[in-house]
């Protein structure tokens, strides 16, 4: 049961008032990005630690759903290239909001065509970094019978150190290591997404690789 203060395998049980007050009441400037989901907020909790808090979309069931999934996912995950989650509000919140580590330096999709792309911040030696922490990610993932399911550029973020941190586990899938594979409809991201997985509702790992590239 989430109750207000309490660790639920771990992680933290916030308050709606604490994380509201740790993003200045959702201030506008504090909003780090927004997609489908809903919009993720810049944060300092009383602790002094900087995160990053996802929040829905209004009323947005599916949403929910599939973020109910991530917590589930990511406190039976430990790895240094996946996001931390920190924690989550109560079952009785007024809303349900996600509490992540902040990793400062965007997505690899940022510096490759968005706001922070320019000639010197992905280098060949950063790139390559980044592939094979990713690879490594995805191996941990697999190995703990997942497949992430949405493996893109905007998922991949970066710390100052050009480190990754695999992100959002919404649409991840238990995937036992004995199986062939998990018949699913398809979810994931126009042109990473497996074209066998679209075609035959079948994923497996190998999606993930197909998406990574």
């Amino acid at each position: 049961v989430l109750e207000i203060g309490s660790s639920f395998f771990g992680i933290r049980v916030f308050s709606y008032m604490e994380l509201q007050e740790a993003t200045n009441n959702f201030d506008p400037d504090c909003i780090l990005g927004e997609g489908g989901f809903g919009i993720v907020y810049h944060g300092k909790l009383r602790d002094g630690r900087e995160v990053a808090v996802k929040r829905l979309y209004e009323r947005n069931y599916k949403r929910v759903g599939q973020s109910i999934n991530e917590v589930e996912i990511l406190i039976k995950l430990k790895h240094p290239n996946l996001v931390t989650l920190y924690g989550c509000t109560s079952r009785h919140s007024r809303e349900l909001l996600l509490v992540y580590e902040y990793i400062p330096n965007g997505t690899v999709a940022d510096h490759l065509h968005g706001d922070r792309s320019d000639s010197t911040s992905l280098n060949w030696t950063a790139r390559m970094k980044i592939a094979i922490q990713t690879a490594d990610a995805l191996s941990y993932l697999h190995a703990s019978e997942f497949v992430h399911r949405d493996v893109k550029t905007n998922n991949i973020l970066l710390d100052n150190n050009f480190s990754v941190k695999v992100a959002d586990f919404g649409l991840s899938r238990l995937f036992p290591l004995d199986a062939t594979h998990v018949s699913t409809a398809p979810q994931g991201t126009p042109g990473y997404l497996d074209p066998e997985y679209r075609k035959y509702y079948q994923v497996t790992n190998k999606s993930d690789v197909y998406s990574f590239g």
